[in-house]
């Protein structure tokens, strides 16, 4: 069976400045105002910020509906898609439809029901891709006829699941191998064939099972504006009232980039249509079975996501799916796979998280670019019980202030606890593919970027700023009742950290962007330092993200030392100001040994502001299909479609090039994730920076990655190599043998 994807793709703030005479006293604090020794005068400028979502914290519209937590084909029997996953993010999915007792497929409704079931969650089967090829090929009706029969009594074993079967998946064009020649199928035109052929499978269903809902027609193409297809959908939907087949789930596609199409089509074109044709059951529940672009920015994005989600409560949507441009059984581009051999989650899943348990009534939200949808977006609610006002938001890049309205209304009035959390969605810079959704490093959680103490203002009115917004980031801001900040580990404020020849802003600066209510600037002398003492649990590679500001408008570092050792620098893009009214995040990759270790924080180019540092185990695996590729094959898993590994590494100049980060000279580890599917041994030379420096041998592994059976074949192999300090070219390059390679890791070695 084929597997039925989507299509592969193949305002200004100047800087302002506060600053304060700073004495040379080791561990000195100076609370002050004024410039800084050192460095540059800059003209103070108010900040302006034209990026405005307001929340109505007075304006409940019922309960949520969540209609975009569900994904093709985004659970699978392999790989062995998580239980506790799936149900930590998703209400339904889209799966292929199963004939009666075939779980050959891993994706298919009968392989994947029980989990379905162990996850609480529904699922629709698409009946139509029990049809051979891309698109479908259409081999008769009596063909058609006996699979439908065939999967029509196979869900009977797990009707409990099925939110709806879906016969057809993308009919309007989909429909080829001469369908629209067969004389056999009444009709003159495409269209009038597709209708009959409706009837047909719809009564067919019905004969045999008179209760599971039916959904479609399931277009690939609704955009009602557009004459043809708005009369398409009148056709249909006139075809299915006259013969008494009018779906229980009115549902199409919508994959263009806007999350305006669905609104659009649904409110103006949609609705007045059913209410014209006078459709039974009207308004019938909205299914929007695919959605999102093949842009490459789309899918499991968080920052993408929240976009159509904000859009599909706004107008009422019931049920929506993201269409898939990656590969299945990973729950939307959500998880990913580790060198451990599990799947685990990343920013995407954090955000679906978010989602699936906001609890509460949804509240109003408006955007300030009404019109053209580029700009950042959000869902909010009201939960009562917790007297919380939740937004999740995200979707450009820029500074946002979040204006929430009403909230005396709530009973929050002076004094409230404001919770800003981000999860984030990196790209290593070095990827030969670009495209975004390509990264996505799992995450062992959100990060925070502040929990304070914040006072509404007499009209029930409170700003909530996010600064530096990146459009592929997702945010979670939060207001309820004062309360003391929570403890976040791996995370450590500049201001309570060691200090020398620094200056600390506390007061009306402190409070109006930093995490902990200051933050530390006047890093500017050959003395100047912060340091912060860092307890991990084992020695290997962490990751470090700075928040920090630079309002020199030039690049920026500081220079890091971890237990007297040079790391090399934490590199600061410039601000749109300082840290009172501007904040950025970089990150930093650092090696650490197991308990307490002392990262130093030093002067370096230019100047810049320190709010606080959150360390956590570096995630990163560099995947062989996103190295530099020479004279070898990039493919896929069995089952899949779009890159995975590389194989074909089979001629004298073959070879896979990694360009990996030592942030400090010394032995590591390089442990390769391989197949070799032939008996005896194969190798690979290994080269760093053009010079030979190792082989690596991989033991056979009794089948290839490309096999059914995926990476549950894989093994590791390991080989040991210095590294200086730096990013450097690992070349894999063809030894003896042949093996294929899916990734790289790189691991310090203890001195």
């Amino acid at each position: 069976m084929y597997l039925s994807a989507r299509r592969p793709p193949p305002g200004k703030r100047a800087a302002h400045l506060t600053a304060a005479a700073a004495t040379a006293l080791t561990g000195a604090v100076t609370l002050a105002s004024g410039l800084l020794p050192g460095q540059p005068a800059h003209p103070a400028h108010a900040a302006t910020v034209e990026s405005v979502i307001t929340v109505y914290a007075d304006r409940a519209g019922g309960p949520l509906k969540k209609a975009g937590l569900g994904t093709l084909f985004g659970v699978a029997a392999t790989p062995d898609t998580p239980a506790d996953l799936a149900a930590g993010t998703q209400r339904y999915l889209s799966q292929h439809q199963s004939a009666q007792g075939d779980a050959s497929y891993p994706t298919s409704t009968e392989a994947v029901a029980g989990k379905m079931r162990a996850a609480g969650m529904k699922m629709i089967g698409r009946y139509n891709d029990l049809m051979d090829g891309w698109p479908y090929q259409w081999k008769g009706t009596a063909d058609w006829y006996a699979k439908v029969d065939s999967a029509t009594r196979g869900i009977q074993a797990y009707k409990d699941v099925l939110l709806a079967v879906a016969p057809f998946n993308e009919p309007d064009n989909k429909l080829q191998g001469g369908f629209a020649q067969d004389t056999s199928v009444p009709g003159a035109t495409y269209d009038q064939k597709f209708f009959w052929l409706w009837t047909q499978t719809f009564r067919r269903i019905r004969a045999i099972e008179p209760t599971v809902p039916i959904m479609g027609p399931n277009f690939e193409h609704y955009r009602g504006w557009e004459p043809a297809l708005q009369e398409r959908m009148r056709g249909f939907l006139a075809n299915a009232v006259a013969t008494g087949t009018v779906p229980n789930m009115i549902g199409w596609h919508s994959l263009g980039p806007s999350p305006g199409d669905v609104p659009e089509s649904l409110s103006r074109y949609y609705r007045p249509l059913e209410n014209q044709l006078g459709v039974p059951g009207r308004p019938l529940p909205v299914v929007i079975e695919e959605y999102g672009p093949g842009n490459g920015e789309f899918e499991g994005v968080p920052g993408a996501m929240v976009k159509h989600w904000a859009e599909f409560e706004r107008y009422g949507v019931d049920h929506a799916a993201m269409a898939i441009y990656t590969n299945p059984g990973l729950l939307g581009n959500t998880l990913r796979r580790t060198a451990s051999g599990t799947l685990a989650p990343n920013a995407g899943w954090f955000m679906m998280n978010w989602y699936k348990t906001l609890r509460g009534d949804r509240l109003d939200v408006s955007r300030w670019d009404t019109r053209r949808y580029q700009a950042s977006d959000g869902v909010a609610s009201w939960d009562a019980a917790a007297r919380t006002v939740t937004l999740l938001a995200g979707g450009e890049d820029g500074d946002v202030d979040v204006v929430v309205t009403g909230l005396a209304a709530r009973g929050l009035t002076g004094q409230v606890r404001v919770r800003l959390e981000a999860v984030y969605w990196d790209k290593e810079p070095t990827d030969t593919d670009s495209r975004t959704e390509r990264g996505g490093d799992p995450l062992t959680g959100p990060y925070s970027q502040f929990d304070k103490t914040m006072t509404v203002d007499a009209a029930g009115r409170l700003t909530v700023p996010i600064r530096t917004m990146r459009r592929h980031d997702g945010y979670r801001v939060q207001i309820s009742p004062a309360a003391p900040p929570t403890a976040y580990p791996g995370k450590y404020e500049a201001e309570t950290a060691s200090r020398q020849h620094v200056v600390v802003h506390g007061g009306t600066d402190g409070r109006a962007l930093a995490s902990g209510d200051a933050y530390v600037g006047g890093l500017d002398f050959a003395d100047s330092a912060v340091t912060f003492a860092v307890d991990v649990p084992t020695t290997g590679m962490y990751l470090m993200r700075v928040r920090y500001a630079n309002g020199t408008g030039a690049a920026a570092s500081h220079a890091v030392t971890v237990n007297g050792t040079a790391q090399g620098t934490v590199d600061y893009p410039a601000t749109d100001g300082w840290a009172n009214s501007a904040l950025s995040t970089a990150n930093k990759r650092v090696v650490l040994a197991a308990g307490r270790n002392e990262i130093r924080f030093g002067r370096g180019a230019g100047y810049a502001e320190l709010d606080f540092i959150d360390v956590r185990p570096d995630t990163h695996r560099y995947e062989a299909e996103l190295a530099a590729v020479t004279a070898a094959r990039i493919t896929h898993y069995g089952y899949n479609e779009f890159p995975d590994l590389v194989g074909g590494i089979d001629l004298a100049e073959s070879a896979v090039e990694f360009t990996v980060d030592a942030p400090v000279a010394g032995s590591y580890r390089l442990t390769v994730g391989y197949g070799n599917g032939l008996p005896g041994t194969a190798t690979h030379r290994v080269l760093v920076d053009g010079v030979e420096r190792a082989t690596v041998s991989y033991p056979s592994t009794g089948a290839w990655l490309t096999g059914p059976r995926q990476d549950q074949v894989l093994r590791r192999a390991e080989v040991t190599v210095p590294l200086p300090a730096g990013r450097h070219r690992v070349r894999l390059a063809k030894g003896d043998g042949y093996a294929e390679l899916d990734w790289l890791t790189v691991t310090p070695r203890p001195a």
